[in-house]
């Protein structure tokens, strides 16, 4: 089981394979990137670890439709 890590800025769902290595499963560009980086730029999402690791398909569609996350409280306060 992979850990799920999205990107603060881009909203892009990562796996993350250990030793400071991260997978994008939208484009699957995988590299290491510095403890300090990964810090800043990385925050780890349990619900969708639990989800695509639980139903490998998603991740196939996420890298097919182009697929980015959105943040729930994002959606929820487009109906304010």
């Amino acid at each position: 089981m992979f850990p799920v890590v999205r990107n603060k800025k881009t909203n892009d769902l990562y796996f993350y394979l250990g030793e400071n290595r991260f997978r994008n499963l939208r484009t699957g560009v995988e590299g290491v990137v510095s403890d300090d980086a990964a810090r800043n730029t990385f925050v780890i999402n349990l619900e969708a670890t639990e989800l695509i690791n639980k139903n490998p398909i998603i991740e196939n569609l996420i890298r097919s439709l182009n697929l980015k996350f959105d943040k729930l409280e994002d959606v929820a306060g487009m109906h304010k």
